[in-house]
């Protein structure tokens, strides 16, 4: 983690009213948000995490709350204006540094379109956070309830590149793909992996084991 913070981006927010102007900048740990084609340039965001103080997080809840929007940057990310829409939800925390009195305050701002997809098992629409072959596979293994092991993600992974089923998004911190297809659509994809012979049973009856997954594919962004 030495240095995370280059990786870090940044949220502003500016609002004018008749009486009062509001504008400060937040550090940006995550974004996720899909790009709208349409100038001028805007993405609808899906995850937000910003760090900041007391009342900076409490203006930020309050925005969301509202469906106002942000510019957001970061490496290699130019400034774009971006909303997590409405109904969207707030998760608020507190992150205690060794050489501060006070703790620093966290915001996770969810979309209520990525709530919906992470929940629904019959989407044709799924958004992972990272675009590698064994979160892809275990993402869509939990979601849709697919008969998997876990040495099929590449095998699978090839499947939906060769379908063009896999769309990068705008990701700061995280490496997010947008995944097209529907439960239907893979177990067919499925059956004719184990017809062919490209993928099989385990041997030997019984659980299936999946590799946990460690604390530096969340806090690290994969490199395909």
């Amino acid at each position: 983690m030495k240095n995370a913070h280059l990786r870090f981006g940044w949220l502003t927010y500016y609002k004018t009213t008749e009486k009062t102007t509001t504008h400060f900048k937040l550090r940006l740990d995550r974004f996720v948000g899909e790009i709208d084609p349409d100038p001028p340039l805007r993405a609808h965001a899906h995850l937000i995490s910003v760090i900041g103080s007391d009342t900076q997080i409490a203006a930020v809840s309050a925005a969301i709350s509202m469906d106002e929007g942000f510019t957001i940057e970061g490496p290699g990310v130019q400034p774009v204006h971006a909303s997590l829409g409405r109904k969207a939800q707030v998760h608020k925390g507190s992150v205690q540094l060794p050489d501060r009195k006070k703790p620093l305050r966290h915001l996770i701002g969810v979309s209520q379109d990525f709530t919906n997809i992470c929940t629904a098992t019959n989407a044709t629409r799924t958004l992972a956070i990272d675009a590698s072959a064994d979160f892809v596979w275990s993402v869509l293994v939990r979601l849709q309830g697919l008969p998997a092991a876990p040495e099929w993600a590449e095998w699978f992974y090839q499947q939906l590149e060769r379908h063009k089923a896999l769309t990068p998004v705008m990701g700061i911190g995280c490496d997010p793909v947008l995944i097209r297809g529907s439960k239907q659509q893979f177990l067919r994809w499925l059956s004719r992996g184990i017809e062919r012979g490209a993928i099989r049973f385990p041997a030997k009856t019984g659980p299936i084991r999946w590799p946990a997954l460690t604390l530096k594919q969340i806090f690290l962004p994969s490199v395909n």
